[in-house]
């Protein structure tokens, strides 16, 4: 019999899963069917991710791994999600690796050295994906709780790489770079230089060093090469090695560097990158926001999988159990490896462990127990046991936290709290994150089943051209976008609807008692208000959303009601964007056409605003004569009261594209008050009222509405106007 099944993981998952298979329409099977959205779909992730590398390295091809040092589908979603997390420290990253690797070949490695330093350098900095880019771009020197926050993500990072089996030594380089290489006084009084940091470690302190002093900071101007060997050789011997210091002086000298040190080739490093899958990016960064709160809740974690084998072992619980990661990692589960015993001393047989318990009950297990320290005495923690399953229902592993109840007693109440608050909401926004947001949704679809009365609603939310705001005023703009969208959403609810983040710019509302033909109408009076908001914190930018709406009917499942809100918020970003869509499960399933809502009260093809200034009239010919001249407007009418103007023209090209942003438009000025500032040669705050109207026939109303929405900011700038 192998080892595999004799374990006590493996007899209480085939157990388990025997009694679930003969259970007719009971409760259990009720509870191993919700298990899908009660779980935490974050470390149902991370298995998936655990289990991809395990295939990849298990298989050992060039084609799918690094010379077995990972996974190379793994890399690319690490990689990728910094990437689209944050571009700079992506580039960062991969510069520090071809620095590493360049030195170390210089240095006459060769062979699979130089992989695990290559994969070292591309990933020391991976726990950046978790840190928000207010802290990455900082123009100053952080502040200690920013500090700590890195420290924890960098701990969240390590995390990740133990459960995407990434080589050991790949980890051990990463943890050792980020360790001063400094003297140690020995027994002996005297003294020496600490030998036992990997010779990797020491290159990769190095070459990190060296590519943030080359490079431009918000804090800092970019160092010359003479200026970062003066800097390196000042710390030689107490954070760096002198010999590998001097080794890159050599080979730069000798051979300069392979990419340029200012980042002037940067955009096209970032075009040279392979596609993104934002899916896969969404799914890591969530992972990385749950294993966080777990940093900071818990006094450790572990992570099983079916075989019973511990692919994380975080370094708290390292910490806790006096037990280093690396001779935990790959060990099969079993009491006996804790010493697991009750409160009054008593051995605790495996059947009564939390593990067991939750894996054959298919629920968490909470139980305080005596464990044992490495160095032989008992610790008092509250264990809870986490069963992680599928979508079918099926064991993936188990996920273990540790709670020392030793040290709880002393923690304040407001502290914990705080964590779980941290625990339910997303950290940029503030609004539920959407572990939280799928349990509340979770609960609601329940009640429904079991008979409620009460209809309820999701309305999907997703800000337009998202990635356009990105590109053209950087992420820190994109963060305030989220986060003044969120508020403008939580501002505009009622008090029993629960907003929260999806992921992204997508955002769900959750809405109670409330109706398919409500929910439609709440979400149309989002969308006008977000249209005039103030948003992102910059005069030009004019943001919308689309909404998809969906009211939970009989048989639907929170995958299912969800599915269908996200169908229909494709819709609306299918029929031109800014616009509110609703499905049915009739019409899923049908197929039936749906359309969209009609704006209340706003023509799709007119824009109306007005805007008020403060300007001499002899004033207005100059003001509004720049902005003719600047976009090539002919005029048709001009008098006291009224300038009518035309800007672009009807061409081929443009018949030929009718969902073009640059339509032909003509812009209706009237100046209320400009005719009595003549007469009296006053400076008078005039009205002005904006009209613009396409001069074609146009099938995408939405780019219409942020096009002239554009022209009238661009209006508003030259007259100064409010």
């Amino acid at each position: 019999m192998s080892l595999v099944v004799e374990s006590p993981i493996n007899r209480a998952t085939t157990a388990a899963a025997s009694r679930a298979s003969s259970s007719h329409a009971g409760s259990d099977a009720r509870v191993h069917r919700a298990y899908p959205s009660e779980s935490s779909r974050a470390l149902l992730g991370l298995l998936r991710l655990s289990q991809t590398a395990a295939r990849e390295l298990g298989e050992a091809t060039t084609a799918s791994t690094f010379a077995g040092v990972i996974s190379k589908d793994v890399l690319r979603g690490l990689l990728g999600t910094l990437h689209l997390r944050h571009t700079g420290t992506m580039l960062h990253s991969r510069r520090v690796a071809l620095l590493a690797f360049g030195l170390a070949n210089h240095l006459g490695w060769d062979g699979r050295q130089l992989r695990v330093l290559e994969v070292a350098g591309l990933l020391h900095d991976v726990g950046k994906i978790g840190v928000p880019d207010t802290v990455l771009e900082k123009p100053g020197r952080l502040s200690i709780e920013e500090s700590e926050l890195i420290a924890v993500y960098n701990n969240v990072g390590f995390d990740i790489l133990q459960a995407c089996r990434v080589d050991r030594q790949v980890q051990e380089v990463i943890s050792q770079s980020q360790q001063a290489y400094s003297p140690e006084y020995d027994a002996g009084h005297e003294w020496r230089l600490k030998t036992d940091i990997h010779m990797g470690a020491r290159i990769l302190a190095v070459a990190d060093a060296y590519d943030s002093l080359c490079t431009e900071q918000p804090h800092r101007r970019a160092k010359t090469h003479q200026e970062i060997m003066a800097v390196l050789t000042e710390s030689s011997g107490t954070q760096f090695d002198a010999n590998v210091v001097s080794a890159l002086d050599r080979w730069v000298q000798q051979e300069g560097l392979s990419f340029s040190s200012q980042g002037a080739n940067q955009e096209e490093e970032q075009n040279s990158m392979c596609p993104i899958d934002t899916r896969e990016a969404d799914s890591i960064s969530q992972i990385f926001t749950y294993l966080n709160t777990l940093e900071r809740l818990y006094d450790g974690f572990h992570l099983v999988d079916t075989d019973g084998k511990i692919l994380v072992w975080n370094r708290r619980a390292e910490k806790l159990l006096g037990r280093p990661a690396e001779g935990m990692l790959g060990q099969r589960w079993s009491p006996d490896l804790f010493g697991y015993r009750h409160l009054d001393e008593r051995v605790m047989p495996t059947a009564e462990t939390p593990m067991v318990r939750s894996i054959e009950s298919g629920r968490t297990t909470l139980v305080p127990i005596l464990a044992r320290h490495a160095a032989g005495h008992p610790v008092q923690i509250e264990l809870q046991s986490v069963p992680i399953f599928d979508e079918q229902g099926r064991l993936l592993g188990v996920a273990e936290l540790h709670r020392d109840l030793s040290r709880s007693n002393g923690r304040r109440v407001h502290d914990f709290r705080d964590l779980k608050l941290a625990a339910t909401r997303d950290p940029l926004t503030n609004v539920a994150n959407r572990r939280e947001l799928e349990n509340q949704l979770a609960g609601r679809v329940d009640e429904f089943t079991e008979g409620g009365t009460e209809p309820f609603s999701v309305i999907f939310a997703d800000a337009d051209h998202f990635k356009r705001v990105n590109d053209t005023y950087g992420h820190s703009v994109g963060d305030q976008v989220l986060i003044d969208f969120a508020r403008l959403l939580t501002q505009e609810t009622y008090s029993g609807e629960l907003v929260g983040r999806y992921g992204g710019e997508e955002f769900v509302i959750l809405c109670p008692d409330t109706n398919l033909e409500q929910a439609v109408r709440r979400a149309e009076r989002l969308r006008t208000t977000l249209r005039t908001a103030k948003i992102g914190g910059v005069d030009r930018l004019r943001v919308t959303a689309s909404f998809g709406v969906a009211q939970a009917e009989q048989g639907d499942t929170v995958d299912t009601l969800l599915r269908r809100a996200d169908k229909a918020l494709y819709r609306a970003k299918e029929q031109g964007r800014d616009r509110t869509c609703s499905m049915t499960k009739a019409e899923l399933i049908n197929g039936e056409k749906i359309d969209s809502l009609p704006v209340e009260e706003v023509e799709p093809f007119l824009f109306r605003s007005r805007f008020a200034a403060v300007v001499a009239s002899d004033m207005i010919s100059y003001k509004l004569g720049g902005f003719v001249n600047d976009h090539k407007a002919v005029l048709t009418t001009v008098n006291t009261e009224r300038v009518v103007m035309r800007i672009g023209r009807i061409g081929i090209q443009a018949l030929l594209n009718p969902f073009s942003t640059e339509t032909p438009v003509e812009i209706d000025l009237s100046m209320n008050g400009l005719a009595e500032a003549l007469e009296k040669r006053g400076v008078p705050r005039i009205q002005f009222v904006v009209t613009i109207r396409p001069l074609r026939k146009l099938r995408d109303s939405g780019a219409f509405q942020q096009h002239a929405g554009e022209l009238m900011i661009d209006l508003k700038r030259y007259f100064v106007a409010d």
